[in-house]
């Protein structure tokens, strides 16, 4: 039962008909069109994105470069820590370009990762984090 929670909206590429329908009968709304992560929180959202490619969360962070909207996001996904890191190794790439919006919400960003007590949970949390943001509502965001 998630009626509490509010809506309840899924997209991914290679949901299966009948994935669709057990998530429908769940209340899920199935989105059609795949926005490539660049969905607005216009309200509280949770977004869930485990094992998503950089490009990913950084057309999310995008579509939503505004202080009071990035402040109602929470995250679940790749670490931004990781990217960070990955970031200082690749300074004058196309993969610091890919990733310049996971880098400069950093300084804003609480992230808390999981951490895998055993190997058989391993591949499904490596490198997995909550994300939550905050950011003064005055501040203006640059791109560094």
């Amino acid at each position: 039962m998630f009626s509490w929670i509010g809506d309840l909206e899924v997209f991914d590429p290679i949901l299966s008909g009948t994935e669709t329908r057990v998530l429908e009968s769940l209340g899920c709304s199935i989105l059609s069109v795949n926005e490539q992560g660049r969905r607005q929180a216009l309200k509280p959202t949770l977004f869930f994105m485990p094992h998503c490619e950089a490009e990913l969360y950084d057309n999310l962070l995008q579509a939503n470069w505004r202080s009071d909207m990035l402040n109602r996001i929470i995250l679940f996904g790749n670490s931004f820590e990781t990217y960070e890191q990955y970031g200082s190794v690749f300074k004058n790439s196309n993969v610091v370009n890919l990733r310049k919006h996971i880098l400069a919400v950093r300084r804003f960003t609480k992230e808390f990762g999981i951490k895998t007590v055993s190997d058989d949970y391993f591949q499904a949390f490596h490198d997995l984090s909550w994300h939550f943001f905050s950011i003064e509502p005055e501040m203006q965001l640059n791109i560094v």
